[in-house]
């Protein structure tokens, strides 16, 4: 029965705001695998200049580092929706469904809390380093200390736009996406 609901769900067109959503995650998709490609471009051509030429360029890791922050925050929305986060459904999937609704609301105020905590600290914690450059690259570093803000700003609007579009992510395999 639930394969049957869950085949049901995907025959039926998005609606406006699973569409947003879908679009979202498609390109910070492809935004994280560009983001992917180029940490390995960056670190190959690091260990590249460390044992072939003798001498590793500076920026390969600083680069390495910043992307891997930013992939890392723009992850949590890209799999937010298709239920990709870490996630324990024996409660969830042990009680009635009444309270199984309850819980999955409380876990929606308990992640958007924290995307707005995330946010505000992104925020505060970038503004607080405005006036600092990076070491190798000499970019404010405002740009890789903003992730975080992005990342919660991400997560909080693919969690809106899913609920609107009457949607709740998969707590684990047993309960598919709707």
């Amino acid at each position: 029965m639930i394969q049957a609901v869950g085949e049901a769900a995907q025959l039926r067109p998005p609606n406006a705001a699973i569409a947003w959503a879908m679009r979202i995650e498609r390109s910070l998709d492809v935004i994280l695998g560009v983001m992917l490609m180029a940490v390995t471009l960056a670190l190959f051509y690091q260990v590249f200049g460390r044992y072939v030429i003798g001498r590793a360029p500076a920026w390969t890791e600083e680069v390495a580092r910043m992307l891997v922050a930013w992939m890392a925050m723009l992850g949590t929305g890209a799999c937010l929706r298709e239920g990709g986060h870490v996630a324990v459904g024996a409660l969830v999937n042990a009680v009635p469904l009444r309270v199984r609704w309850v819980l999955l609301a409380l876990r929606d105020v308990a992640v958007m809390a924290t995307a707005g905590v995330m946010a505000w600290a992104g925020v505060r914690f970038a503004m607080l380093n405005a006036g600092q450059d990076s070491t190798a690259l000499e970019i404010p570093m405002t740009i890789p200390y903003s992730a975080m803000a992005v990342g919660a700003v991400l997560l909080a609007l693919v969690l809106t736009l899913a609920r609107l579009g009457g949607q709740t992510p998969a707590v684990d395999s047993i309960m598919p996406v709707e």
